[in-house]
């Protein structure tokens, strides 16, 4: 009789726990990172009698929880990778809706600036056709300097929220170390506690949320917790993580790096490359690299615009007869030292803006300041001139110079030719009259000609000046003596001295073909100018170019436009890539739309992905309200029926007593 008093009562107590789980699972239907417990129950060793062995009824030998480690896993990683695609998707988002188009575009002003000096072409002395040229310039370097300050907004709004994820990063690598000790103690008693494990697990999801971490179970039931390679948490104990300039060039503002410094103090720099997943990856990504390639297409964009219209500008006369000067202030470009340089600077400047490459450059100094190697670092390609010298060197159309002291041996600087560039763009010039519109020289036709030949176009050629940015217009155009071309027939020219008529060595003739610049690209009578032709000339034609001497014709110099019509013609002029310069910003928009596409691909990707991840988890660790209310009545039944036992015991019991009286 006690045995079934017994019986019944482990009964009614396990089904009691049964529907408290359940209870428990119910209540917990919308808890984040919970998973579904079941009460585990197992029969009670059976007691040995002469008729055999006699079962003890039912215990609750444990609560656990519905967990597949695997699929848990595979969420955690997968909603990880979500979270840096999401978040560079977002970022690269905001960075294409700098680069407009239309009206309010970079690239209409620019073009807007190229075709004011149309119109000052055909009217060279209108000083209002003058101020709409510097008006439209001014406005093309606002634009430039105002997509500068938006990279630069987005630049400062990364790191801010790099900054509030070091807070969150550091303080739940503390609180999984404490779960750890918790969970460890509360193994000790044998039995796992459930809510602490998925407050741990939840709490790891939430971290891989900001930076993906891999995992190694200890045997006291603890988790360490890796970034990369590096240990962020040990047990009981835990790192911090922090965001800072590279230690090997510490004066780069322009990239952070996510460092961890464990609790003696040592510091190691871990590359975002290495990780795979976390919203602190997704802002390094974009920080480190799209960020980073959007400030050198402007910044290249913009020394070329400003290189090529300087470099056409100070070919030119302004309306003062003066030489023209830079249109835009010169671009400084510095290079940043490494840690343990000498005071040595290096200092750059575009030579051919048509060579410009996409890429920052790593320099590296042996003895006596000759240059040992120049590594362009987007393709990692040596482009070091051989045989290596002293600087200055030129690659890729920039020129690599000296600024104060002599680079030691050892010596390295990371330059980043276009990273400020469109920050600095500034117009040069203020007084309509100072625009160089004018040619240097003019071109006079003989008197006595007697064929159809006509002057189509004449321009002084740009150069830039020997060991720096263009300061004035070319030397030999200032200093040229006065050169006639003459016509021995009519498609045969000379270059003769107008005065005396002798033949300029080496002496042609050579061939005239109406419509082609002469003289011919690589000509060694080249002065400096080009001049285009049309018609037939007949034997015995010539034409004078010499700069104007009398007062005459320097009148007439004020009403020339020829340098407006070569700062027009820039429209066309291939530069970098074979671009011409009118479509450099759309060249640019293709590219940063390229990658936004390609960023916002990858976030629907992988959202896509760690949806049915985490939906596979909860399909096995979430809890079913319809199986939930399954379990409580089939649990409230065997309740019922356990009671019935307790209650028929008693009975037996109370007939037994009825009987003895």
């Amino acid at each position: 009789m006690s045995g079934l008093l017994n019986l019944g009562a482990r009964a009614l107590m396990s089904n009691q726990v049964a529907l408290q789980v359940t209870g428990n699972n119910i209540s917990n239907v919308n808890t984040a990172g919970y998973s579904r417990q079941t009460a585990v129950m197992s029969a009670v060793q059976g007691e040995f009698t002469g008729s055999g062995y006699i079962g003890k009824g039912v215990e609750v030998s444990t609560v656990q929880r519905v967990y597949d480690q695997f699929l848990a896993k595979q969420a955690t990683a997968t909603a990880s990778i979500k979270a840096l695609d999401v978040t560079r998707a977002e970022k690269v988002s905001q960075m294409e809706n700098i680069f407009v188009g239309g009206t309010n575009g970079l690239g209409q002003a620019i073009n807007n600036t190229i075709n004011a000096f149309s119109d000052v072409a055909n009217a060279p002395s209108d000083l209002t056709a003058r101020t709409v040229a510097i008006t439209q310039t001014q406005e093309m370097a606002s634009r430039f300097k105002s997509a500068s300050n938006q990279l630069s907004d987005l630049q400062q709004n990364a790191k801010l929220q790099l900054g509030d994820d070091e807070v969150v990063i550091n303080a739940m690598a503390k609180q999984l170390a404490t779960l750890n000790a918790q969970i460890a103690f509360a193994l000790s008693s044998g039995q796992p506690p459930n809510d602490l494990l998925d407050k741990r697990d939840n709490m790891l999801n939430q971290l891989n949320q900001k930076v993906q971490t891999t995992t190694v179970a200890a045997d006291d039931g603890s988790l360490n917790v890796f970034l990369a390679n590096q240990p962020l948490v040990l047990g009981a104990q835990s790192a911090t993580v922090s965001f800072s300039q590279p230690k090997g060039f510490p004066g780069d503002q322009n990239t952070l790096k996510l460092q961890i410094t464990q609790a003696g103090g040592q510091v190691t720099e871990i590359d975002e490359n290495s990780l795979t997943g976390g919203e602190v990856v997704g802002l390094l990504k974009f920080h480190n690299t799209d960020l980073a390639e959007a400030r050198n297409l402007l910044g290249r964009m913009a020394l070329a615009v400003t290189h090529e219209m300087n470099t056409q500008h100070v070919s030119g006369v302004d309306l003062n007869g003066n030489a023209g000067t830079n249109l835009f202030n010169p671009i400084g470009i510095s290079a940043i030292a490494a840690t343990g340089n000498s005071t040595a600077t290096i200092n750059a400047f575009v030579a051919n803006d048509s060579q410009l490459q996409l890429s920052d450059y790593k320099l590296t100094f042996g003895a006596a300041g000759v240059i040992s190697s120049v590594t362009r670092l987007s393709d990692n390609t040596v482009v070091t001139p051989s045989p290596a010298t002293a600087l200055p060197i030129t690659v890729d159309g920039l020129t690599i110079q000296a600024g104060s002291g002599t680079p030691a041996n050892g010596d390295t600087f990371l330059l980043r030719p276009y990273d400020q560039a469109a920050q600095q763009v500034q117009v040069a010039i203020a007084s309509p009259s100072a625009l160089a519109v004018a040619n240097p020289i003019q071109a006079t036709l003989g008197t006595q000609n007697t064929g159809t030949m006509t002057l189509a176009s004449l321009q002084s050629n740009p150069a830039t000046a020997t060991g720096g940015p263009p300061l004035g217009y070319l030397a030999s155009v200032q200093t040229a003596t006065p050169m006639a071309i003459k016509f021995t027939s009519s498609n045969q020219y000379q270059f003769v001295d107008p005065s005396s008529g002798s033949v300029i060595t080496p002496a042609g003739p050579f061939t005239y073909t109406p419509g082609q610049p002469i003289p011919a690209v690589g000509d060694v009578h080249s002065q400096g100018w080009t001049m285009t032709l049309t018609g037939t000339p007949k034997a015995g034609d010539s034409i004078v170019v010499q700069r104007p001497t009398t007062t005459a014709d320097l009148a007439t110099q004020k009403k020339d436009g020829g340098n407006a019509k070569s700062l027009y013609n820039l429209s066309t002029k291939a530069t970098y890539d074979k671009t011409p310069l009118s479509d450099t910003y759309a060249a640019l928009m293709a590219q940063i739309g390229v990658r936004s596409q390609s960023a916002q691909y990858a976030a629907d990707v992988s959202t896509s992905i760690a949806s049915n991840a985490e939906a596979a988890r909860t399909s096995v660790s979430g809890v079913n309200l319809d199986e939930e209310a399954a379990h409580l009545l089939q649990y409230q039944q065997a309740y019922q029926a356990s009671a019935k036992i307790v209650q028929t015991a008693q009975s037996i019991f109370d007939t037994l007593l009825q009987t003895m009286r």
